[in-house]
């Protein structure tokens, strides 16, 4: 996400991988970064993660988010981000249906 497409009031999304309870497994997981306002001047931005309290994030934090919800697909025990096929075959799907 550039930081000259930021406009408050946006929803991005922050993806990111952890572990599985105390295990060596690790998931991915996808969270929701809501805009509240942007500073072009100090280039800066103020954004509430996860529904928390409001931070400031920098451009190089706001390069890592993305514009699209990303898709997760089971795998194993944990998630993982769909491949282009599998993104392909869901727009199929929903296209059908």
């Amino acid at each position: 996400m550039k930081f000259e497409k930021l406009q408050p009031g946006m929803v991005l999304y922050d993806v990111g991988r952890h572990k599985m309870g105390n295990t060596t497994m690790s998931t991915v997981a996808v969270w929701r970064v809501r805009v509240i306002s942007v500073d072009a001047e100090k280039r800066t931005a103020v954004v509430s993660w996860n529904g928390n309290t409001p931070r400031t994030y920098y451009p190089a934090q706001i390069a890592k988010l993305r514009e699209k919800e990303p898709q997760l697909v089971k795998a194993g025990l944990g998630m993982r981000l769909a491949n282009r096929e599998e993104q392909k075959a869901a727009r199929a799907a929903v296209g059908a249906a």
